[in-house]
Protein backbone atom coordinates (compact mmCIF):
# COMPACT_ATOMS: atom_id res chain seq x y z
CA UNK A 1 0.00 0.00 0.00
CA UNK A 2 2.97 2.36 -0.45
CA UNK A 3 1.60 3.70 -3.70
CA UNK A 4 2.14 7.35 -4.60
CA UNK A 5 -1.10 9.33 -4.57
CA UNK A 6 -0.73 12.57 -6.59
CA UNK A 7 -3.99 13.89 -5.13
CA UNK A 8 -3.01 13.46 -1.48
CA UNK A 9 -2.38 16.56 0.58
CA UNK A 10 1.31 17.39 1.12
CA UNK A 11 2.65 16.30 4.48
CA UNK A 12 5.06 19.23 4.93
CA UNK A 13 2.34 21.87 5.32
CA UNK A 14 1.72 23.41 8.76
CA UNK A 15 -1.46 22.55 10.65
CA UNK A 16 -4.56 24.72 10.13
CA UNK A 17 -4.32 28.22 11.56
CA UNK A 18 -7.54 28.26 13.57
CA UNK A 19 -6.58 28.11 17.25
CA UNK A 20 -3.14 26.77 16.29
CA UNK A 21 -0.94 29.06 18.36
CA UNK A 22 -0.58 28.56 22.11
CA UNK A 23 -2.25 31.87 22.96
CA UNK A 24 -5.05 31.36 20.38
CA UNK A 25 -4.14 34.57 18.56
CA UNK A 26 -5.79 35.30 15.25
CA UNK A 27 -3.31 37.80 13.86
CA UNK A 28 0.46 37.84 13.54
CA UNK A 29 3.34 39.83 12.12
CA UNK A 30 5.73 38.69 9.43
CA UNK A 31 8.30 41.36 8.70
CA UNK A 32 6.37 44.50 7.77
CA UNK A 33 3.16 42.59 7.01
CA UNK A 34 0.09 41.87 9.09
CA UNK A 35 -1.29 38.34 8.80
CA UNK A 36 -4.76 37.57 10.11
CA UNK A 37 -7.48 35.00 9.83
CA UNK A 38 -9.95 36.31 7.21
CA UNK A 39 -12.83 36.87 9.66
CA UNK A 40 -11.08 37.87 12.86
CA UNK A 41 -10.83 40.99 14.98
CA UNK A 42 -7.60 42.95 15.13
CA UNK A 43 -6.29 44.29 18.45
CA UNK A 44 -7.90 47.51 19.68
CA UNK A 45 -5.02 49.73 18.63
CA UNK A 46 -4.60 52.09 15.69
CA UNK A 47 -3.17 50.14 12.77
CA UNK A 48 -1.40 53.29 11.54
CA UNK A 49 0.45 54.35 14.74
CA UNK A 50 -0.15 51.73 17.45
CA UNK A 51 -1.93 54.06 19.91
CA UNK A 52 -5.21 53.01 21.54
CA UNK A 53 -8.02 53.12 19.00
CA UNK A 54 -10.81 55.67 19.25
CA UNK A 55 -12.73 54.15 16.34
CA UNK A 56 -13.08 50.37 16.13
CA UNK A 57 -15.29 49.39 13.22
CA UNK A 58 -15.93 46.44 11.00
CA UNK A 59 -14.33 46.76 7.56
CA UNK A 60 -14.45 44.54 4.50
CA UNK A 61 -11.33 44.04 2.43
CA UNK A 62 -11.29 42.61 -1.08
CA UNK A 63 -8.46 41.15 -3.10
CA UNK A 64 -7.98 39.43 -6.43
CA UNK A 65 -4.88 38.34 -8.27
CA UNK A 66 -2.96 41.19 -9.92
CA UNK A 67 -3.07 39.20 -13.16
CA UNK A 68 -6.76 40.07 -13.39
CA UNK A 69 -5.80 43.62 -14.39
CA UNK A 70 -4.75 42.25 -17.79
CA UNK A 71 -8.45 41.79 -18.56
CA UNK A 72 -8.73 45.58 -18.77
CA UNK A 73 -6.92 45.25 -22.10
CA UNK A 74 -9.91 43.27 -23.41
CA UNK A 75 -12.57 45.52 -21.98
CA UNK A 76 -13.18 47.21 -18.64
CA UNK A 77 -16.57 45.53 -18.25
CA UNK A 78 -14.99 42.08 -18.74
CA UNK A 79 -12.44 42.90 -16.03
CA UNK A 80 -15.14 44.22 -13.68
CA UNK A 81 -17.33 41.12 -13.98
CA UNK A 82 -14.38 38.73 -13.62
CA UNK A 83 -12.91 40.64 -10.67
CA UNK A 84 -16.24 40.66 -8.84
CA UNK A 85 -16.64 36.93 -9.49
CA UNK A 86 -13.23 35.80 -8.21
CA UNK A 87 -12.42 38.33 -5.48
CA UNK A 88 -11.67 37.10 -1.98
CA UNK A 89 -13.15 38.83 1.06
CA UNK A 90 -11.90 39.33 4.60
CA UNK A 91 -13.83 41.09 7.38
CA UNK A 92 -12.05 42.61 10.37
CA UNK A 93 -12.80 45.02 13.17
CA UNK A 94 -10.06 47.60 12.65
CA UNK A 95 -9.00 50.38 15.00
CA UNK A 96 -7.98 53.98 14.20
CA UNK A 97 -6.87 56.73 16.57
CA UNK A 98 -8.46 60.17 16.38
CA UNK A 99 -5.64 61.66 14.25
CA UNK A 100 -5.73 58.89 11.64
CA UNK A 101 -9.53 58.84 11.65
CA UNK A 102 -9.53 62.58 10.86
CA UNK A 103 -6.88 62.08 8.18
CA UNK A 104 -8.95 59.33 6.57
CA UNK A 105 -12.07 61.52 6.62
CA UNK A 106 -10.12 64.32 4.90
CA UNK A 107 -9.06 61.93 2.13
CA UNK A 108 -12.67 60.77 1.77
CA UNK A 109 -13.78 64.39 1.49
CA UNK A 110 -11.13 64.98 -1.18
CA UNK A 111 -12.39 62.01 -3.20
CA UNK A 112 -15.98 63.23 -2.99
CA UNK A 113 -15.07 66.83 -3.81
CA UNK A 114 -13.07 65.76 -6.86
CA UNK A 115 -16.23 66.16 -8.94
CA UNK A 116 -16.33 69.93 -8.29
CA UNK A 117 -13.47 70.85 -10.67
CA UNK A 118 -14.85 68.40 -13.22
CA UNK A 119 -18.25 70.10 -13.32
CA UNK A 120 -16.75 73.57 -12.96
CA UNK A 121 -14.45 73.20 -15.96
CA UNK A 122 -17.40 72.67 -18.30
CA UNK A 123 -18.62 76.22 -17.56
CA UNK A 124 -15.82 77.48 -19.79
CA UNK A 125 -15.41 76.99 -23.54
CA UNK A 126 -11.63 76.88 -23.44
CA UNK A 127 -10.14 73.46 -24.16
CA UNK A 128 -7.20 73.87 -21.79
CA UNK A 129 -9.55 74.71 -18.88
CA UNK A 130 -11.56 71.54 -19.56
CA UNK A 131 -8.34 69.52 -19.73
CA UNK A 132 -7.11 71.08 -16.49
CA UNK A 133 -10.44 70.32 -14.79
CA UNK A 134 -10.33 66.68 -15.90
CA UNK A 135 -6.73 66.35 -14.75
CA UNK A 136 -7.57 67.93 -11.38
CA UNK A 137 -10.54 65.56 -11.01
CA UNK A 138 -8.37 62.49 -11.68
CA UNK A 139 -5.56 63.59 -9.34
CA UNK A 140 -7.94 64.44 -6.49
CA UNK A 141 -9.92 61.23 -6.94
CA UNK A 142 -6.89 58.93 -7.03
CA UNK A 143 -5.12 60.75 -4.19
CA UNK A 144 -8.28 60.54 -2.07
CA UNK A 145 -8.92 56.86 -2.83
CA UNK A 146 -5.33 55.84 -2.11
CA UNK A 147 -5.10 58.00 1.03
CA UNK A 148 -8.28 56.71 2.62
CA UNK A 149 -7.17 53.07 2.57
CA UNK A 150 -6.79 51.65 6.05
CA UNK A 151 -4.99 48.43 5.14
CA UNK A 152 -3.59 47.39 1.77
CA UNK A 153 -4.46 43.75 1.05
CA UNK A 154 -1.54 41.88 -0.43
CA UNK A 155 -3.27 38.52 -0.54
CA UNK A 156 -6.47 37.03 0.84
CA UNK A 157 -7.36 33.37 0.68
CA UNK A 158 -9.53 30.98 2.69
CA UNK A 159 -6.99 30.56 5.52
CA UNK A 160 -5.06 33.81 5.73
CA UNK A 161 -5.23 37.51 4.88
CA UNK A 162 -1.96 39.41 4.36
CA UNK A 163 -1.84 43.23 4.60
CA UNK A 164 0.67 46.02 4.17
CA UNK A 165 0.41 49.61 5.36
CA UNK A 166 0.54 48.76 9.07
CA UNK A 167 2.74 50.66 11.52
CA UNK A 168 5.71 48.98 13.17
CA UNK A 169 4.34 49.99 16.59
CA UNK A 170 1.15 48.02 15.89
CA UNK A 171 3.08 45.06 14.53
CA UNK A 172 5.35 45.03 17.59
CA UNK A 173 2.31 44.13 19.73
CA UNK A 174 1.65 40.97 17.70
CA UNK A 175 3.35 37.58 17.93
CA UNK A 176 5.54 36.40 15.07
CA UNK A 177 3.88 34.18 12.52
CA UNK A 178 4.98 30.66 13.51
CA UNK A 179 5.29 29.21 10.00
CA UNK A 180 7.54 31.81 8.33
CA UNK A 181 10.91 33.37 9.02
CA UNK A 182 11.60 37.13 9.11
Amino acid sequence: MDEFNPYAAPEALPPPLANSSPDNSTCWRDGDELLALPHSDLPRYCVKCGKPALEYRQRKFYWHSPWMYLLILLHFLVYLIAALAVRKTAVHNVGLCSAHRKRRLNFMLMAWCSAVPLFGCFLFDSGWVVGLGILTFLVMLLWGLIGMQILKPRKIDVNLAVYRGVSTAFLARLPRYPYRRD
